[in-house]
């Protein structure tokens, strides 16, 4: 995985380099519009979910000619549950890093620039290993749209993001608990 992003990067400041492109830095911070699970509560094992109500993490941008972009973001994410019953009660809480690759498109011209996003992203799960676990990696589908104020040299931009999953992360034995394959968030980026 690690190769992988370093990869990214490496070609995103190649295309920097080889178009003489501007290039954007900053930061996202968001809120999950979504649970990060479904839980199934008429069985005898049950689950407590807790969403945690943040997204944050840096990004890097490629801005190229008329209106397009390239995007990569690094988000970080964190997951809790509880088994509740039978007991003992057992906590669990992970770590994830989502690494979304966006083509953007800013349809306006001015200082206010609304855009369109699609792209690809991979999401790595740091959990030990336990029975609810499915995958620690997936991929998924992006979508979004957001509008780009240019003040001065600041870039903020707000913006909703739909992620399709292809596999789930946590599917635990008799879908008692399964993390969410769909999530959308509304999310806010600064940068330079």
């Amino acid at each position: 995985m690690r190769r992988l992003y370093l990869g990214v990067v490496f070609a995103t400041f190649l295309a920097v380099s080889a178009f003489g492109q501007p290039f954007g830095i900053g930061v996202k911070g968001g809120v999950p519009l979504m649970d990060a699970f479904v839980t199934n509560s008429s069985n005898p094992i049950r689950y407590v979910a807790d969403t945690h109500r943040y997204i944050f993490g840096p990004y890097a941008e490629v801005r190229l000619p008329a209106g397009f972009g390239v995007e990569l973001d690094a988000l970080y994410k964190t997951y809790e549950y509880r088994q509740v019953v039978p007991s003992p009660i057992r906590d669990q809480n992970s770590h994830a890093w989502e690494f979304p690759l966006l083509v953007k498109w800013r349809f306006l011209p001015g200082h206010v620039k609304p855009y369109i996003e699609a792209g690809g992203a991979f999401s790595h799960l740091s959990i030990n290993q336990v029975p609810e676990l499915h995958d620690r990696n997936t991929w998924g589908l992006v979508v979004g749209g957001g509008v780009d104020f240019k003040l001065g040299f600041l870039h903020i931009t707000p913006e909703i993001r739909y992620t399709g999953w292809t596999s789930r992360h946590f599917d635990s034995p008799g879908t008692l608990l399964q993390s969410n394959r769909n999530q959308a968030a509304v999310m806010l980026g600064i940068g330079f």
